[in-house]
């Protein structure tokens, strides 16, 4: 299984470098190092801004703050996991959502409030 999925991570790796990994705006994202990206075999999820939140470095608003998204926006995120717990707009959660950035840039976290649709913004894979 572990030759599977190595097999099938290069075959990835090749197909992005192949591909490319430019992005020609701020708010679309390509292929992630493989250190912040998802298990082979997982896609990521498009997920939609309905309000401005900053994109941090960890899932917590201590950390440095790394970019945004905002409303109206569709994003690729990678997974979810639980952070600090924030209020945010009216809402409280401790869930936040790791958004896939266009490389080299690092990948970052956005808190699943800023995304619509469930709790964890539409994202079933755990981090």
């Amino acid at each position: 299984m572990r030759k599977v999925r190595k097999a099938a991570l290069a075959a990835v790796a090749a197909g992005a470098l192949a591909l490319g990994t430019g992005a020609s705006s701020a708010h679309s994202s390509a292929g992630t190092p493989a250190s912040d990206a998802a298990p082979a075999g997982v896609a990521n999820t498009q997920v939609h801004a309905w309000t401005y939140a900053k994109v941090r470095e960890q899932p917590n608003t201590h950390s440095r703050a790394i970019s945004h998204v905002d409303n109206g926006y569709t994003y690729a995120a990678i997974c979810w996991t639980y952070g600090q717990k924030i209020t945010y707009k009216g809402y409280t959660s401790s869930k936040w959502v790791l958004l896939d950035r266009t490389w080299p840039k690092p990948n970052g976290y956005v808190t699943a409030i800023a995304l619509s649709g469930d709790s964890t913004g539409g994202v079933p894979n755990r981090c």
